[in-house]
């Protein structure tokens, strides 16, 4: 039998079509996977859920160059949005959740531990320790740390609180002003560098790395290009930021050597730093190497550097601003002191009652970290909003502290909130200033002894007075929240205690 021969005609036909038909299954299919995504999932529930204007593009990453801005909204937020809110970031939306009721059902549960996107942005400066480690890493090695911050083992530090805080105060000069932050900083840096690492407060450790350096994940929010690590890689801040973390790991590095040479020779007797108990769970777990031990003491340095030092500043803004509250912890400083100049004690500082209570109404107006975010691993319904497993959750303290409904008039400093008997009926996730839940902030208790030690040492040597025309504080949002312009005291010194 012959070969059919079909016309040319007839095979540019049957071409044509087949492309036809595959093209069609290919975007049939593709619209499929696109409507049956995750993403177009988040996208459907995020079009719904009111929020701040977005752009084509950017979405609302704009607002992290209005830092200001962004606090003024933030203020307002329950009350133009309602217990759920939606962001864009570029085309990634994001929900924003207000509710003490729902925040409990995402961080109270062990199903949301998996951080945000966010986070990705800090690996190159902070590494891979708690606050951005993921999985069974994070599981494990929160397992590992969780007894270093027993509060039998932290009552070990308040000395080196009391120390570094005298040196602070020797530091403090009766002027007419005087700019506390960088004032405050130091101090919070000397206390981490002989807590973490062992070295002395009065060493001059103007060379430490942990003095250098700039965090660079809010301008690449502003620029959502960068968001690409890709792009990102390509520019010179990354590169800079790159070299940053090398001199934080080699100086930590260094350190650890250090440490562990004076650990295994018995007649050098030191305080015990964090990095000590830390060398020991190495030695005694193939799971928390030398590396883990740098990536962690790396996060406690730049973790407990901003945020408690912009936790003390405000502090400090506040009762220079009132001075009834001022006067209130100065007394129950003398009833607990008298004439006495010693280091307080654990018990000297839980009777620091009045101070405890402002140092709480303090993080309230001003939590030093003022967003947290979450990736759901499940469904949650909160109300009618169903959010969707895989959503990025943020969540911004510095709303939630100004819910209007558990906090009478918000914007006034009112310690008395903290009592034991207005705590008592209060939802634990309406206050957030370290977060909560399994992934709360390790080093919570470490920090609030810190900041009483080193508030109450200023209070009993020094009046704390106002500047005039520099009273005002105006918060700005970075990573951690700051004071623009500063905070302004003028130190006036009490019963010459201060030479």
């Amino acid at each position: 039998m012959k070969n059919l021969i079909f016309p040319r005609k007839f095979d540019q036909e049957m071409i044509i079509e087949w492309k036809f038909w595959i093209c069609t299954s290919v975007v049939v299919m593709l619209i499929y996977k696109i409507f049956h995504s995750k993403y177009f999932r988040h996208v459907m529930i995020a079009l719904r859920t009111p929020g701040p204007k977005a752009y084509p593009i950017i979405g609302n990453c704009s607002m992290a160059r209005e830092s200001q801005l962004t606090i003024a909204r933030l203020t307002s937020a329950y009350k133009l949005y309602g217990p759920i809110g939606r962001m864009w970031f570029s085309f990634l939306p994001v929900f924003i959740v207000f509710k003490p009721e729902y925040l409990q059902l995402i961080l109270g549960s062990n199903n949301h531990n998996e951080k945000s996107f966010y986070y990705k942005l800090l690996h190159n400066f902070i590494g891979d320790g708690l606050i951005t480690s993921s999985g069974e890493k994070w599981r494990k090695h929160r397992k590992f740390l969780n007894p270093i911050f027993n509060i039998n083992i932290i009552e070990k530090f308040i000395e080196i609180f009391g120390d570094s805080a005298q040196n602070l105060i020797k530091k403090i000069k009766d002027e007419d002003e005087t700019n506390v932050t960088t004032l405050i900083n130091d101090g919070v840096l000397d206390i981490l560098h002989e807590s973490v690492f062992g070295i002395p407060a009065d060493l001059n450790k103007d060379n430490s790395p942990f003095r250098q350096g700039k965090l660079v994940a809010s301008h690449r929010v502003a620029n959502p290009w960068l968001l690409f690590n890709s792009i990102y890689s390509m520019t010179s801040n990354a590169s800079d930021e790159v070299k940053q973390k090398k001199r934080l790991d080699d100086f930590a590095r260094d350190m650890i050597q250090v440490r562990r040479e004076m650990m295994k020779d018995d007649d050098i007797k030191t305080r015990k730093p964090l990095v000590d108990y830390m060398l020991e769970i190495s030695k005694n777990n193939s799971n928390f190497n030398e590396q883990d031990v740098v990536d962690e003491a790396v996060t406690f340095m730049l973790a407990g550097q901003d945020s408690v030092g912009a936790s003390l500043a405000f502090s400090i803004a506040l009762l220079t601003k009132h001075q009834d509250h001022q006067s209130k912890c100065y007394e129950e400083l003398n009833e607990i002191f008298g004439d006495d100049d010693r280091l307080p004690t654990m018990n000297d500082l839980r009777n620091m009652k009045h101070l405890e209570m402002c140092i709480k109404e303090a993080l309230r107006l001003y939590p030093a970290v003022p967003l947290f975010a979450r990736c759901l691993g499940a469904d949650i319904k909160c109300g009618e909003t169903i959010l969707p497993a895989g959503c990025n959750v943020f969540i911004f303290p510095y709303a939630i502290h100004r819910l209007e409904s558990i906090y009478p008039e918000p914007e006034k400093f009112i310690p008395e909130r903290f009592s034991p008997e207005q705590c008592q009926d209060r939802n634990p996730y309406a206050y957030l200033p370290f977060s909560a839940g399994s992934r709360n902030c390790i080093g919570h208790r470490f920090a609030l002894i810190e900041m009483k030690v080193v508030i109450s040492s200023i209070l009993r040597n020094f009046k704390l007075l106002p500047v005039p025309g520099k009273t005002s504080i105006e918060p700005v949002f970075r990573i951690t929240l700051r004071a623009h312009g500063g905070v302004w005291v003028r130190f006036e010194p009490r019963n010459n205690n201060v030479e």
